[in-house]
């Protein structure tokens, strides 16, 4: 099992660790990576990972970079994104990004960039994608997951102090069907698996699912990076840092068994700063719903 993980230290895109083996290896940074425009935050901020058949797609604040089957860079779409991106999936040939800051979804179409769009979550409506700037005051809920699945889509609201939701979409007609609410508090990542929706409650250290699933995590920090097979969880838990803090400090993966409800494997990163998001390589991903980049 092998997992891919963006990182917050801003020498490395991205770490990519075997849960069998232990080993480590490391996609770097490039100066171009940097964005000295951004004015709320990081210059350099890796965040979602999705892919098609050869290419993989990491999010950088307004930049959508482009890898190969051996994470070589191939180039940056010629796309401005937002400022502070967040998790992306691959959808009928788009990549889906949640824009905190426009409380929106970002929907890039890699073919022919200028026919990209925009899903605003709360209005549920899709018009062209107008690159802009936003500031973070703009930002409502803190929308910052989703999943394709079944044909739906999920989108996931940290929503700040209050308790976070989860907003469930047709995938057809993008119409909210449901609204899953009280989800625990500062929520990150969706997991989709027999009809049951699994997301982490991250203030409150938990893995949670709408029915009633509760797996208390054996370390308490930041967990925010989760991907879900038919026998484990992965979970990625940071140093729990203020923002301006989390470039530096130590993470760690933990490999926990869904029916024993424990961890089996922990694997210490250290200097990695938090952990972004990650994404399952070699095998299916509930959390991602794709054929593994690594079949």
């Amino acid at each position: 099992m092998q997992i891919l993980a963006t990182i917050s230290d801003t020498k490395r895109v991205a770490i990519l660790l075997d849960l069998k083996t232990g080993r480590m290896d490391s996609i770097p940074v490039r100066a171009e990576f940097h964005d000295s425009s951004v004015d709320e935050g990081p210059s350099f901020r890796p965040f979602g990972i999705t892919w098609e058949r050869d290419r993989i797609y990491v999010v950088n604040n307004r930049q959508l970079l482009v890898f190969d089957k051996s994470l070589n860079y191939l180039e940056t779409l010629a796309i401005r994104l937002q400022v502070n991106m967040h998790q992306m999936a691959y959808h009928c040939g788009r990549i889906w990004i949640v824009s905190p800051r426009t409380n929106s979804l970002l929907v890039v179409n890699p073919e022919m960039i200028d026919a990209s769009t925009e899903f605003n979550i709360c209005e549920q409506t899709l018009h062209g994608y107008v690159p802009r700037d936003s500031l973070q005051s703009d930002d409502q809920c803190h929308f910052n997951s989703l999943l394709w699945s079944n044909g739906y889509l999920f989108v996931a609201a940290h929503n700040f102090t209050g308790p976070s939701f989860i907003k469930c979409y047709d995938g057809t007609t993008l119409k909210e069907i449901r609204q899953f609410t009280q989800a625990g508090f500062s929520i990150h990542g969706l997991a989709f698996f027999h009809d049951e929706l699994f997301w982490l409650s991250t203030r409150t250290y938990e893995v949670r699912s709408d029915r009633g699933y509760m797996h208390l995590l054996s370390r308490q920090g930041y967990a925010r990076g989760f991907s879900m097979t038919s026998e484990y969880f992965v979970v990625a838990i940071s140093e729990a840092l203020s923002r301006g803090d989390r470039h530096g400090g130590d993470s760690w993966i933990q490999l926990i068994d869904r029916q024993k409800s424990a961890m089996v494997a922990e694997f210490y990163l250290p200097d990695t700063g938090s952990v972004n998001d990650l994404r399952l390589l070699d095998e299916y991903d509930y959390a991602h719903c794709l054929t593994p980049f690594w079949n």
